[in-house]
């Protein structure tokens, strides 16, 4: 099944769709077309006359015998002396090369031999031939008692399967969340993801239903009901959307806004760290197994002190799969590096924002120009996987800020197109949560490895930029027994004082500097071979000591050359006005978390659409097993 559902050049062509490959639709078994041998080695063409002799045209039509369409018989009547391309049957008892010889002596003996070259393909599932006959051999072979029928070789065209759900864009569809649209998936009991960001407009019900269990304001800034901003409401709609033409990637799953950001778009450090209390005292009672957090903060920062870090691990540890946006801060892809709380946290997932450039392959992806990727200060490699958040699709509340300032964004009544890591982020979590669905009892860490071991490809793209692949929906729900791509730091888990699981960041620190091969745990499961990239490459990258300076460890002086920012100084370090005033309001600005169309928009139109053509869905359908709206090809039975 893994290989029928990862759409590669070899399988994408079939028969039925006109395209040659490995597998052969019912109309044409891909088998060696026997030449049978028939009387006349060369066909006895019609005699040349502008009006056939109507009397002959008439002779043979009243000793027909084989089924022929009106359409085609009109025509072999009126033109006989016209080449059609037909399919020649004969009775199920015969064997198609005697059924073929049979007919051809007859016809023959009529007056109008068939050439063998005039056969095109002889068929095995069927008694027939596909052939090119004249309108005169058509009248003549349908008079044989071999010939139940000569039909024309009509042009086969898609049925695409009418999902519940789906989506007019092509993102979806790239991602193979198609499967996740199947009535079988959206049976599933989803668990809810806690969206941290500016609010959801739950009133939305055409988006949303009531799959929003609550709404909880944290804001610490002026902030009204719902989702003045807009953004927390695009990010929903990624992750969970269901609204016709519309859907997200989980459109089963139940939603938790928990609201940061004031109507400005501003958050601080504390808010953020108080959304994590929050989803760790009431995650069993919404049962919150994901939480997504498409934001962060301007300033860079280490696991050792950072307090967003540090909350993101203890919901991590206590079994909420995390996910962060990367940033927008890249300069035309060039490595940017993530210094920046939540995204450079090693446990959590970071999803960088892939390109698809308008296609639906992975082959041509590249990362987006301003997703940021790179090293941590800490040393480790992100983004860890990448999906797709250019030229994206979502809700937003008509009257929020984004919709009042970008109305040249606006596609139609409450829904705009931005784009960003803040909205590759969302279809990551949504796969989350399916993967929970299916596993309830997996930890974080084993979600990560299902989405990082399943994920695709990228050729095109700078090595790293999009972490080791791009998101495979069906082929990461698949996964059975993953890898676990934070065994390394696992191993420096302990309790704090109250018996919590801790990231020991300490002993973290003495084993690093001890051995430049501590991560190598993380990357000795022989699961990671089943990767379509290269498990090796990533091991080697995926930390690196180079990216940090031991005598930055421990200390407060940390100085400019532990850091590639230039803009962090000693002085930063030892002024008491490092604590509040380098995160404030202004390090959550929607400029650095927002949307990137901000900081795209010099080169991107203000639209750019790329819907999804009735032919590509009903392709993209086929390589992912649907074959109909109820069977989600992910399951085993249905």
């Amino acid at each position: 099944m893994p290989g029928r559902l990862r759409p590669t050049s070899e399988n994408r062509g079939n028969a039925l769709w006109g395209r040659g490959g490995r597998r052969v639709g019912a109309l044409a078994a891909t088998v060696a077309c026997v030449l049978v041998a028939a009387s006349g080695a060369a066909g006895s063409p019609a005699p040349p006359s502008a009006s056939p002799p109507a009397g002959l045209v008439k002779a043979l039509t009243s000793h027909l015998r084989a089924y022929i369409p009106d359409a085609l018989l009109s025509a072999a009547q009126q033109d006989p002396a016209q080449s059609f391309d037909v399919i020649l049957q004969g009775g199920r008892q015969e064997k198609a090369a005697n059924f073929l010889a049979q007919a051809f002596k007859d016809s023959s003996a009529n007056g109008y031999s068939v050439a063998t070259n005039q056969v095109k393909r002889q068929f095995v599932s069927i008694d027939g031939a596909r052939v090119s006959l004249t309108g005169w051999q058509i009248l003549a072979l349908g008079t044989s008692k071999a010939v139940t029928s000569i039909v024309p070789n009509d042009t086969v065209r898609s049925s695409a399967v009418n999902l519940p759900v789906s989506n007019s864009e092509k993102w979806g569809w790239s991602t193979g969340a198609a499967v996740d649209w199947t009535g079988q998936a959206l049976s599933l009991q989803t668990p809810t993801i806690a969206i941290v960001d500016s609010g959801i407009d739950a009133s939305r019900t055409a988006d949303f239903g009531n799959r929003v269990l609550g709404q909880v304001s944290l804001a610490s800034t002026a902030n009204g009901p719902g989702d003045t901003y807009g953004h927390g409401t695009f990010v929903a709609g990624i992750a969970a959307g269901a609204a016709t033409g519309r859907a997200g990637v989980a459109p089963s799953a139940n939603l938790l806004s928990v609201d940061v950001m004031g109507d400005a778009g501003m958050a601080t450090v504390a808010d953020v760290v108080a959304a994590c209390d929050w989803i760790l005292a009431n995650k069993s009672q919404y049962n919150i197994k994901v939480a997504n957090f498409s934001l962060h903060s301007s300033n860079p920062a280490s696991i050792f002190f950072d307090p967003i870090d540090r909350a993101v691990e203890r919901l991590w540890l206590n079994g909420v799969t995390v996910v962060a946006a990367a940033g927008n801060y890249a300069l035309d892809g060039q490595r940017s590096d993530v210094p920046i709380a939540p995204a450079n946290d090693p446990f959590v997932i970071t999803v960088g924002a892939a390109d698809i450039m308008n296609t639906l392959s992975a082959a041509d992806d590249v990362a987006a120009p301003w997703s940021a990727w790179g090293y941590t200060v800490d040393g480790f490699a992100k983004p860890d996987l990448s999906a797709p958040g250019r030229y994206m699709i979502g809700p937003v509340p008509d009257g929020a800020t984004l919709a009042t300032e970008r109305p040249d964004h606006i596609v139609s009544p409450g829904y705009m197109q931005l784009s960003g890591t803040s909205f590759s982020a969302p279809a990551v979590a949504g796969t989350a949560a399916l993967i929970l669905a299916q596993h309830p009892d997996w930890t974080p860490d084993q979600v990560k490895g299902a989405l990082m071991v399943s994920a695709r490809s990228v050729p095109a793209a700078t090595p790293g930029s999009l972490g080791v692949g791009e998101l495979n929906v069906p082929l990461a729900r698949m996964v059975q027994t993953p890898p676990n791509p934070n065994a390394g730091l696992d191993q420096y888990v302990t309790t704090d004082a109250n018996g919590a699981p801790v990231f020991d960041s300490a002993a973290w620190q003495s084993a690093a500097l001890a051995n430049a091969a501590w991560s190598d745990a993380a990357w000795s499961d022989a699961a990671w071979s089943d990767a379509a990239w290269s498990d090796a490459a990533w091991s080697d990258a995926a930390w690196a000591s180079a990216a940090w300076s031991s005598a930055a460890w421990g200390s407060a002086a940390w100085s400019d050359a532990a850091w590639s920012d230039a803009a962090w100084s000693d002085a930063a370090w030892g002024s008491a006005a490092w604590g509040s005033a380098a995160w404030s309001d202004a390090a959550w600005s929607d400029a650095a978390w927002a949307d990137a169309v901000r900081g795209d928009s010099a080169n991107d139109p203000a639209v750019v659409r790329s819907p999804i053509a009735t032919s590509e869905i009903s392709q993209t359908e086929h390589d992912l097993g649907i074959n109909d709206p109820f069977c989600d090809p992910t399951q085993p039975t249905c």
